[in-house]
């Protein structure tokens, strides 16, 4: 979320993780929000009756929440499920509401799995890598891969993108070559050679390029990546550095500042690991 966002009701002392799209919220102004930017990927899972216990004992919207489950109580639609929270809380204007009913009954009519695929590419926007993973993994046994070979081979290229953003390249070159061989396109193939790079030793890397014959384009797109882009590159070297550090206060004599940044570089890869996986 990149804008702030004024509550005037009550805010949840514990969140709300909403479905399919791995972001808390702890006010209902924060549920319209997202509901208006994710119209299109939202699914029948948000019904939910979690939900509605916490809107009635977080945010003390007792009438809502009963409203809403006397909604799923009849086995209503999500329309009027959605509609029935951005009218209470009043968060959209008339043609915001009007604009996201229209979404919502126009998206009834796509394939759960590209619903599905929609909910893990948010996953990985939010860096909920471990639960695009799961997502995406979901998504695959919902779609006939003879009959639609490029929607197939796109949610291996983003589990691929998942793997690799756990460090996970081995992994990841699996899933994008995968995907290569599905759809052809050179950029599945790039970020396979990319991924290769980083897990393979030079010997085994470069007897894997001689043997497939990939062409110097491919290489060289693999090798611009590997030099500029944060997410790979960086992301390994910036772990590297960190050792490097630390293993140079060590060296030095410097026991009590080494044990100092220890634990705080631990704790920051703690955290950060459990960012990619809640």
């Amino acid at each position: 979320m990149t804008n702030l966002i004024l509550c005037h009701m009550s805010t949840a002392d514990r969140p709300y993780n909403v479905v399919g799209l791995g972001i808390n919220i702890y006010s209902g102004e924060e549920l319209c929000y997202l509901i208006a930017q994710n119209a299109h990927t939202l699914d029948h899972d948000f019904m939910d009756e979690r939900l509605c216990d916490f809107l009635d004992k977080q945010l003390e919207l007792t009438e809502l929440a009963d409203k809403l489950r006397e909604i799923l109580r009849d086995k209503g639609n999500l329309s009027d499920f959605v509609m029935a929270i951005l009218d209470e809380i009043g968060y959209c204007d008339a043609d915001e509401m009007r604009n996201i009913k229209q979404i919502l009954i126009e998206s009834a009519g796509l394939s759960p799995a590209r619903k599905h695929k929609s909910r893990g590419d948010n996953l990985l926007k939010a860096r909920k890598f471990a639960r695009a993973i799961d997502e995406y993994a979901g998504t695959l046994k919902k779609i006939d891969v003879d009959a639609e070979p490029i929607l197939y081979a796109a949610v291996l290229h983003n589990m691929g993108t998942a793997y690799a953003k756990l460090l996970l390249y081995e992994k990841a070159a699996e899933y994008y070559m995968e995907a290569y061989r599905l759809n052809m396109d050179d950029e599945s193939l790039i970020m396979h050679i990319v991924c290769c790079r980083l897990y393979m030793t030079d010997e085994k890397y470069d007897r894997m390029i001689i043997r497939c014959g990939y062409s110097d384009r491919v290489i060289s797109a693999a090798g611009d990546i590997l030099k500029t882009r944060d997410d790979y590159a960086g992301s390994a070297n910036k772990y590297a550095k960190q050792l490097a550090e630390l293993k140079g206060l060590k060296e030095s004599g410097q026991v009590s500042r080494y044990y100092e940044t220890l634990d705080a570089t631990l704790d920051i890869w703690k955290r950060e690991y459990r960012m990619s996986l809640t």
